[in-house]
């Protein structure tokens, strides 16, 4: 009896460890008109606003897009976000119209706000348009 409870908590302690050492980096963008962009190491995923959703009634961010993400094209992301996370005298305290929102998840949950149009946005969005258009 005590034999199977110790197996059973090797195994149980065995799954939390792998689990826990295969937490990926996920990173989500939404730009300045809340189309939602996801990237994991391996998929960039594009999630656009619906007329139904935006402010005007109208606007509609397109058709929704998933695509493959080779390592390279992730770490030029990935670069990209982290810069824009470590600037932090860009950072605005709450999201204003047409501002972009990163965040980070992974073992700990990062999160900021840029504001429009600077270097660090026209950059990142420079870099999604570019590889949707693939």
């Amino acid at each position: 009896m005590v034999v199977l409870k110790l197996k059973q908590l090797i195994i149980i302690l065995s799954i939390l460890a792998s689990s826990c050492m295969n937490k990926s980096i996920h990173y989500e963008y939404a730009d300045g008109s809340a189309n939602l962009y996801l990237l994991s190491e391996t998929e960039l995923r594009y999630l656009p606003v619906t007329a139904g959703q935006s402010s005007t009634g109208s606007y509609s961010g397109g058709e929704p897009q998933t695509l493959s993400v080779t390592s390279a094209q992730f770490n030029e992301l990935k670069e990209l976000f982290d810069q824009a996370l470590e600037n932090t005298s860009i950072h605005l305290p709450e999201r204003i119209k047409t501002s972009g929102m990163i965040s980070v998840m992974g073992s700990s949950k990062k999160q900021c706000i840029i504001p429009p149009n600077c270097a660090e946005m026209k950059a990142i969005e420079m870099k999604l348009k570019e590889l949707m258009a693939k």
